[in-house]
């Protein structure tokens, strides 16, 4: 594929490398360069050169106007009353988490800001777009990380400008009603969809299903089915993409087909991008669906007014288009694993394929795996560094799941139609339940060989770069079959596999002793090589509920230093434990029988004691409690109640007494 056939290709980077040097806080002062080079350029007549400074300036300003509004100060931490339109509801049985816009506070309108709401509760239910009132007391959305590397489950969150967060109570909630607007009331179609596949006469799972692939709606997938999937790399067919795209641009090209017969061909395209769009204003707008929808208009128009069809181009067009009113969808995995997907199919789909067009069943047959490895070959890497996971069975599961996947879906959309007219298909949902069955079944069976899949894999970010380095000289090869491409392609390979055993997980035998906050207890965290223990103030029948936590919370930190066991203990309310971190002292206080012969038999039995950490559940006085145990630093936990914590702090100052609180800031040894 030539560069010519791509001329958007450079002018795409360099708007993609604007909008991330705005994001890593580069100053506006430094696009002075490229808008000297754009002069100098200019001068010596070199308008290719001008428009790629142009890109980059574009780029740069589009990501600094459309910066997400702060959080306004004064609204910090005071409860008020809000109103919000609700951009985005996840149903999490019994609670809900709420996306929502917010544009007032009490009776004043304030500049608009996005705040994550969560709601102990599944009533009021709350939809898209519906517009409520509410009181909460919110907080700025920011990275609280209690470890590093810890999983930043809220960080997609803030790079698409959610920028608070409150809890809110059901009681406090009022709904208003749905927003106006065509934009507003297309997107409450979901909820329409959504019931209307709840109520087809199948299996659970292919409700389930289609409610994720036909409605965009994941909530309803159970943890079992996006484990198989995934395990199989099968999890792409979970989430709206270019293929459930394309097969309802198939289903509604069918449907219109009369309209192709009667000579009516633009009339039938207009008809087909409206319903396209309308599906992706329907299903939010993910970037997955909005760029196959653009690619699918680009092709249409160049179609219907005879003009040629790049593929190349049509993907950088639906690139610019989302980046030009969304420039953070960049730092999205959706955006990345679409955009690399479809680019790396692009680039070496045809040349996988070792049979030539013109043998066209075999070719066809083929096709299929061609894909899927090129697929993988732009994402397996991004996918194991995202998720940590790599399925090796992905080449046959794939295989197969392309072939069920189409006719599940024609089945349902045939059903959700038939059933808009009072009808219901029977036969069809028989069907559909049957080549459900096949696909889940061929998920499981593969997930359950040995080896399938490769859990718990680390992968740097300086092997994700030093991969897309090495498929450089690979596409050059398979387009120019020159000895030295497939050379330099081998190298670079061997180099990249040089480059994750180096930058892979490594052991050593330090010790690391940290805190992390939390309402509900204190756990001190201890890293002693590749083991980390947790010392708890949980009862034991709760170990498996903080050892699951943890492992979860933690996973990058844990792999990336090769910890291979997770061992939980709980300390006695009773009898102070002392816990030696390499020679550094902890003693956690909780208990209701700590008396001054305990903490004065424990000083006089395990010597000096760096830290005290006060915990929730120490009624005792904390001043004494210190005066018996002489330590260097007291420590009053997270999960100490705020006029208790407060009141510990104000007596041990005037004591002067070493004292930090954890309650804002993780403890970290």
């Amino acid at each position: 594929m030539r560069l010519s056939l791509m001329p958007l290709l450079p002018f795409t980077i360099v708007f993609i490398l604007g909008i991330l040097l705005e994001g890593l806080g580069v100053g506006a002062c430094f696009m002075l360069v490229p808008l000297i080079a754009a002069v100098v350029l200019w001068r010596y007549r070199q308008p290719y050169g001008v428009l790629m400074c142009f890109g980059l300036l574009s780029g740069f300003a589009l990501s600094l106007v459309n910066r997400p509004a702060s959080f306004p100060v004064e609204l910090s931490c005071v409860t008020n009353h809000y109103s919000a339109v609700a951009l985005e509801v996840k149903s999490y049985e019994p609670s809900q988490v709420i996306i929502a816009r917010i544009d007032s506070c009490g009776e004043s309108a304030v500049i608009p800001f996005i705040a994550k709401l969560t709601v102990p509760s599944s009533l009021p239910d709350v939809d898209e777009c519906d517009r409520f009132r509410f009181s909460s007391s919110l907080s700025p959305l920011v990275s609280n990380l209690d470890l590093p590397d810890e999983v930043d489950y809220d960080g997609p969150l803030r790079r698409m400008g959610v920028v608070s967060q409150g809890f809110v109570r059901p009681d406090s909630m009022e709904i208003i009603g749905g927003e106006p607007g065509l934009i507003n009331d297309i997107r409450r179609l979901r909820s329409d969809v959504i019931l209307a596949i709840v109520r087809l006469p199948v299996s659970d799972g292919v409700r389930e299903f289609l409610c994720a692939t036909v409605a965009g709606d994941r909530s309803m997938l159970t943890a079992d089915m996006r484990e198989i999937f995934s395990s199989t790399g099968l999890s792409h067919i979970l989430a709206l993409s270019g293929l459930h795209t394309g097969l309802l641009a198939w289903i509604m090209s069918v449907a219109l087909f009369p309209l192709y017969i009667a000579g009516l061909r633009k009339l039938r395209i207009m008809i087909l991008l409206t319903a396209l769009w309308g599906f992706a204003v329907m299903t939010g707008m993910p970037p997955s669906v909005v760029r196959s929808v653009i690619m699918a208009t680009v092709f249409l128009l160049a179609y219907s007014f005879q003009r040629t069809r790049t593929p190349f181009n049509s993907l950088c067009v639906a690139a610019l288009v989302i980046l030009s009113f969304s420039p953070r969808a960049v730092y999205t995995v959706g955006f990345q694993m679409s955009f690399l997907a479809v680019a790396s199919i692009l680039v070496f789909a045809g040349k996988f394929n070792p049979f030539p067009r013109r043998r066209r069943l075999l070719h066809t047959l083929a096709a299929y795996p061609a894909v899927t490895l090129a697929a993988m070959a732009g994402t397996a890497v991004v996918s194991a560094a995202y998720f940590n996971v790599v399925p090796l069975m992905f080449l046959p599961a794939n295989f197969i799941g392309a072939l069920l996947l189409p006719p599940v879906i024609v089945c349902g959309v045939v059903m959700l139609a038939a059933g808009a007219f009072g009808l219901t298909l029977m036969p069809v949902a028989w069907l559909t339940d049957m080549l459900f069955g096949l696909l889940s079944d061929t998920a499981v069976f593969m997930a359950g060989i040995s080896g399938a899949v490769v859990r718990d894999v680390y992968v740097a970010p300086s092997v994700v770069i030093v991969w897309f380095l090495s498929l450089i000289p690979l596409g050059l090869w398979l387009y120019r079959r020159r000895i030295v491409y497939a050379v330099a392609s081998v190298l670079c390979f061997c180099f990249s596999g040089v480059t994750f055993v180096y930058a892979g997980p490594r052991t050593d035998n330090g010790m690391e002793a940290y805190i992390p906050r939390s309402l509900h207890h204190t756990s001190l965290v201890v890293r002693d090589g590749n083991r980390m223990r947790i010392f708890t103030t949980l009862p034991a029948h709760r170990h498996s509920e903080i050892h699951d936590e943890y492992s979860r919370r933690y996973r990058k930190y844990m792999l990336k230093r090769n910890i291979d066991s997770l061992l939980v203990r709980t300390v006695s309310p009773s009898v102070e434990e002392v816990v030696d971190v390499g020679g550094t002292r902890f003693l956690l206080l909780y208990g209701d029988r700590t008396t001054q012969r305990n903490h004065s038999a424990v000083a006089d039995s395990a010597g000096m004691i760096d830290y005290l950490v006060v915990c929730a559940g120490f009624r005792g006085d904390v001043v004494e409690a210190v005066a018996c145990v002489s330590p260097d630093s007291v420590l009053l936990s997270s999960d100490l109640n705020n006029r208790r914590h407060d009141r510990y702090m104000e007596e041990l100052l005037e004591a002067g007494v070493s004292v930090r609180s954890i309650k804002n800031s993780p403890f970290r040894l």
